[in-house]
């Protein structure tokens, strides 16, 4: 999909949603029919594991670490609920990329001083994220932001009704009243710890002018809720869109002619599933998102013909809910994360799924687990899949997401943590704790709640 320009401040700039796909030919790969109603991953790392690799694998259930031996683990870490205070240092709780705690309201007057940009990110549990993005500056001279939400789940259950599903293990950090704004919202696919009905209509009623991006088939089922179509954004993988200031509800200053800001977001591939009824398997797409901050310099002179300099100022990459590999023992690896890498790295801040393995509480409670490895690799990134996502797609910060929140027992998060700070460890990726910064990033999990604030790497693209 071509580039929707933005080169103007009025508000001629139309961002009409994507209705329906019409037939292509070839058909995509990830599309099952012509009509790009049917999905699949299209991968050999999306295939299930033979019977063999299940049995020598462990079977589908296996005894779960003794909980009270991972607690005492020298790389555990007690996951927290915190009110988040948005990387204004309220709280104390925003954290640098650097790794120390640091005051967000005065970090934003010394960025704004020295000229840099601080891109503020905040788990909610789950996978669910709000973040920040620095702007130009408006009208006012104030300087601007994006809120940006990820696949938001306030509710206490993740299910077809307040009832029914998996139930809350820790409670959410705020509700949608109390979130600083919201320009647009994010969706990965339609499971029900994703796409939440009740979230969505809190979201609805408090920013009624918030923008929906979502993959493929999932449009109706917004609209069937009450959003406005022109509010609605459906994409397939490889689209994107851009939006000017204008479209998030302020103008950008007159004086600032010679420069246009503005956001791409763009649908981006990943290896996972989609259905709400049990029938209805494949018949949305899912997928990951990037989001980045672009600034186009305008030629000084008026009958300069040069195209002018576009600096990327932030990116970020959002998940979802992904898989990697085909199977713990397998080389069949998911060749996306590699080609987000190299189209759109280094990223700034990624969020990373990181599920070691779920359980229903009653599995919990028997005290067993489901074998990660076994039943859904190919679908769930696990800790250590989640660190060659990090350095495949070039990320100089990464949050792990999708796990301490919808679980049957603690040690789920104990195990999630302390395979990650391993992997870590083993492929010399910093955590976030460290105060050193080189090529590999830092990685690691904050509490739900927390913010990190990330100074922005800038990156030209085009000269």
């Amino acid at each position: 999909m071509p580039l929707i320009p933005c080169l103007s401040t009025n508000k001629a700039f139309p961002l009409e949603p994507l209705h329906s796909m019409p037939p292509q030919t070839p058909r995509p790969s990830h599309w099952s029919n012509d009509l790009g109603t049917s999905f699949r991953n299209p991968w050999p790392s999306a295939l299930a594991p033979t019977w063999s690799e299940l049995i020598s694998g462990g079977g589908l259930l296996g005894w779960a670490k003794r909980e009270d031996k991972l607690i005492s683990h020298e790389r555990a870490r007690e996951i927290k609920v915190v009110e988040p205070d948005w990387g204004m240092g309220r709280g104390a709780t925003a954290r640098s990329g650097r790794g120390d705690k640091v005051n967000g309201e005065n970090a934003k007057l010394v960025a704004e001083k020295e000229g840099k940009g601080l891109l503020m990110g905040t788990w909610l549990g789950h996978a669910g994220a709000f973040v920040e993005i620095p702007l130009e500056r408006g009208k006012d001279g104030m300087q601007r932001s994006a809120k940006l939400l990820f696949d938001p789940i306030f509710s206490g259950t993740a299910g077809p009704t307040a009832y029914t599903g998996p139930k809350r293990y820790r409670k959410s950090p705020c509700e949608v009243d109390d979130l600083p704004g919201c320009d647009c919202v994010f969706i990965s696919h339609n499971h029900y710890d994703h796409l939440d009905l009740s979230s969505i209509q809190a979201i609805m009623k408090r920013f009624p002018n918030a923008r929906y991006f979502v993959p493929l088939g999932n449009k109706p089922w917004f609209v069937s809720t009450g959003v406005p179509e022109n509010q609605i954004n459906e994409m397939d993988w490889w689209q994107d869109i851009e939006l000017c200031p204008e479209e998030l509800s302020y103008e950008p200053d007159e004086e600032d002619a010679q420069s246009r800001s503005r956001l791409r977001m763009t649908c981006v591939p990943a290896q996972h599933n989609s259905g709400r009824t049990g029938i209805d398997s494949g018949a949305t797409l899912w997928s990951g998102w990037v989001v980045e901050h672009l600034v186009t310099s305008q030629p000084s002179k008026p009958d300069d013909e040069s195209t002018g300099r576009v600096t990327r100022k932030g990116a970020l990459y959002f998940a979802g809910d992904t898989g990697y590999r085909r199977h713990r023992t397998s080389d069949a690896i998911c060749p996306v994360f590699e080609e987000l890498g190299k189209k759109f790295g280094p990223f700034d801040l990624s969020f990373l799924p990181i599920w070691r393995g779920g359980s229903l509480s009653f599995v919990s409670w028997l005290g067993l687990r489901l074998h990660h490895e076994n039943i859904p690799s190919a679908l769930h990134g696990s800790p250590t899949d989640a660190v060659a996502m990090h350095l495949d797609i070039k990320s100089r910060n990464s949050i792990g997401i999708h796990f301490g929140t919808f679980i049957g027992a603690e040690h789920e998060s104990l195990e999630a943590i302390i395979e990650l700070a391993d992997e870590c460890e083993k492929l010399g990726v910093h955590l976030l704790e460290d105060e050193t910064d080189d090529e590999k990033g830092r990685f690691g999990v904050v509490d739900l709640g927390e913010t990190i604030v990330i100074e922005i790497d800038e990156l030209v693209i085009v000269g």
